[in-house]
C-alpha cells in the first residue's frame, strides 16, 4: 500500500503538495518494515517463535507496527483525496438507499431517538478503534502467532482495499447531506460520553472544531464502511480461531450495523459494500493461506 501511494504521488505530483517528501518517507518505511520482518522471522525460524520473549522490542515491532502504519496510511489517503478533489458520490448513494427502501434510512431511524440508545451506540461505534488491538492482544498473549499473522493479512487487506475505494468513490456520509451536522447534539443528545466521543471522531476525521463548513474538511471514507468490515471480520476470525470472544463479537457486529445508520455515519449501501468487501477478503485469504495451517483447536 505504501508503494501504491508512492506511485500516486509521482503520477499526480503537480497537484499534491510535499509529494516528494511523502514518497521518500514511504519508501524508507517499506525498507524498515522489510528489515524488521525478515530479521525477526530469521530469529523465529532459528530459535522457535515461542522461545522469543513477547516483550522483546523486535517481536513487538514485528507484530504491532501495523497499528501505526494503518493510521499513517489513512492520513495519506486524506491528503491525496483532499488534493485531487474528485466528485463526491453521496448523491448516488442517497438515491440508491431511497430506491431500495422508499425512505432515507438515517431519517427513518430518528424515530427511535433516545439519549440512552445514542450513548450506547456511540460507545459501540468508537470501540472500533481499540478493537483491533484488543483482539490482537488476545492472540499475542496466548502465543497464537500463526493466527495473529493471518489476522494481520485479513485486516490489512480489507483496510487497504477500502482506502483505494475511498479515492474512487469518495463520500462523507448522511450526517452532512441528509441532516444538519451542527444540530446533531441537539437532535440526538447522549448522556455522558457521547459528546466527547463525537469530538474525538471529528478530530480523527480531520474536521476542525467550530468550522461552519465541516463537509469541506472531512475525510471521504464512507464507502465501504470500515466499521462494518472490521466488526464482521473480527467476528469471523474469532469464530475461525474457536475463540470464546466470538460470543461478544457476534452481537457487537449487529450493534455496529445499527450504530452506523442510527448515528448517521453511513448509508445502507456503505454497509452492503462493506459486507461484499468482507466476502472478497475472506476468499482471498483462503487462497493465499490455502497451504498454511492456521486453524487450531485452542480456545482463548
Amino acid at each position: 500500500m505504501l508503494l501504491v501511494l508512492t506511485l500516486i504521488y509521482f503520477y499526480f505530483n503537480f497537484k499534491i503538495g510535499y509529494w516528494l517528501v511523502l514518497a521518500i518517507v514511504n519508501l524508507i518505511l517499506v525498507w524498515v518494515i522489510y528489515r524488521i520482518v525478515t530479521k525477526y522471522e530469521t530469529l523465529a525460524e532459528k530459535y522457535g517463535e515461542n522461545r522469543l520473549s513477547n516483550s522483546s522490542p523486535l517481536k513487538m515491532l514485528r507484530y504491532w507496527y501495523g497499528v501505526a502504519a494503518i493510521l499513517f496510511i489513512f492520513k495519506q489517503v486524506y491528503i491525496i483525496g483532499y488534493a485531487l478533489k474528485p466528485m463526491d458520490w453521496d448523491p448516488v448513494f442517497m438515491r440508491l438507499d431511497f430506491a431500495l427502501f422508499g425512505v432515507n434510512p438515517t431519517q427513518w431511524a430518528f424515530r427511535f431517538e433516545n439519549p440512552f440508545l445514542t450513548e450506547f451506540l456511540q460507545v459501540v461505534y468508537v470501540y472500533y478503534y481499540p478493537m483491533i488491538v484488543v483482539f490482537g492482544l488476545e492472540l499475542y498473549l496466548w502465543n497464537r502467532f500463526k493466527e495473529f499473522k493471518y489476522t494481520i493479512f485479513i485486516l490489512f487487506f480489507s483496510f487497504f482495499a477500502s482506502y483505494i475505494l475511498y479515492l474512487i468513490f469518495p463520500a462523507n456520509g448522511p450526517r452532512f447531506h441528509l441532516h444538519d451536522f451542527h444540530a446533531i447534539s441537539t437532535e440526538m443528545p447522549g448522556i455522558f460520553l457521547t459528546e466527547p466521543i463525537r469530538a474525538f471522531l471529528n478530530m480523527g476525521e480531520s474536521i476542525p472544531a467550530g468550522v461552519p463548513n465541516p463537509q469541506d474538511f472531512v475525510q471521504r471514507d464512507a464507502m465501504p464502511s470500515l466499521h462494518t468490515i472490521t466488526a464482521f471480520l473480527i467476528m469471523y476470525l474469532s469464530w475461525k480461531f474457536r475463540s470464546k470472544s466470538f460470543y461478544f463479537y457476534m452481537p457487537y457486529f449487529l450493534c455496529m450495523v445499527a450504530a452506523t445508520i442510527y448515528l448517521r455515519y453511513h448509508y445502507v449501501v456503505d454497509i452492503a459494500g462493506g459486507l461484499i468487501m468482507c466476502v472478497i477478503t475472506i476468499i482471498i485469504g483462503m487462497f493465499v493461506y490455502r497451504n498454511k495451517d492456521i486453524l487450531t483447536s485452542k480456545n482463548t
